[in-house]
């Protein structure tokens, strides 16, 4: 039937139990066909030799924008011919291999292709063993590339390491594209969400899906609070502290602060990191 197809346009073969041999036969019906644009084979069986006919269909196929694999079985041989075939294809848009054993070779490989890449705007890479050295290599990729949209990296062990290195590449990529990025299962820290805030101001359509502890929300909303304060004053952190420091040296005790600012004091922790009980202000410039 898909040798002479003319008006099939989307296929859906998830849940089939689909094994190599099935994905083979598949692959080269395909080859040659320009009609279809969603193919859809999530869940079923298909390992590594059935990822390599996939590959080499992907390099072949000049109709296919939409590609479901996730939730089969590739390893790294399988993975590998897949994002070989993606390197060279120029009509994918969204390619989605969430489950599909991508650790950092397989996402080395991918930066690669997104390095080059103008086609591709998804990429679904969640629920794979993406860590934090796996997302430095992936940035490498996002680093230069101009049409990523949406790349989901959800429920994988990225930390808030990997988190803070994602954010800071799309921050200084001025040509990215990307407009969501879920990392929904990352806790992140007050750092990132301060650094996300910042990048908005050049990117307020920029979206980031990521988890966060209330009490953390709560620390950065009066870290806003603090600041207004002063800024309606025309006061800045200096005179804050020059106000508390009588004696001129430098250091104000942290009860003394907790007197200045109640119900603050959480504060205290950030400016008094190393607990010693005293605030070196001079050090904190960067909140003037």
């Amino acid at each position: 039937m898909l040798s002479d197809n003319r008006k099939l346009k989307s296929i859906n073969l998830s849940e089939n139990d689909f094994s190599d041999a099935a994905a083979k036969c598949l692959a080269e019906a395909l080859k040659n066909d320009f009609v279809v644009k969603e193919l859809d084979l999530s869940y079923n069986c298909i390992c590594d030799a059935g990822g390599e006919d996939l590959g080499v269909m992907l390099a072949e196929n000049i109709g296919i924008e939409v590609l479901n694999l996730s939730w089969n079985h590739f390893l790294i041989r399988g993975n590998a011919a897949l994002i070989a075939g993606l390197k060279v294809n120029a009509t994918l848009k969204q390619l989605q291999l969430s489950n599909s054993g991508f650790g950092r070779p397989e996402v080395q490989l991918m930066a690669e292709v997104l390095q080059q890449n103008d086609t591709l705007v998804l990429l679904d890479l969640s629920i794979n063993c993406v860590d934090d050295e796996a997302v430095r290599l992936l940035c490498q990729g996002l680093a230069t590339n101009e049409t990523l949209e949406v790349l989901k990296l959800s429920r994988n062990p990225i930390t808030k390491i990997g988190a803070a290195t994602l954010l800071r590449t799309v921050k200084n990529n001025m040509k990215s594209a990307l407009e969501e990025i879920d990392i929904s299962s990352v806790l992140v820290c007050e750092t990132f969400v301060e650094l996300l805030e910042e990048t908005r101001v050049t990117r307020p359509a920029l979206r980031f899906q990521y988890y966060i502890l209330p009490s953390v929300t709560k620390n950065l909303l009066a870290l806003g609070i603090f600041k207004k304060f002063f800024e309606e004053q025309n006061k800045s952190i200096m005179d804050f502290f020059q106000a508390l420091d009588k004696e001129e040296t430098m250091k104000v005790s942290t009860s003394a602060f907790r007197k200045a600012v109640k119900q603050l004091g959480w504060l205290v922790r950030k400016f008094d990191k190393n607990c010693t009980a005293t605030i070196v202000y001079s050090q904190l410039t960067e909140l003037s």
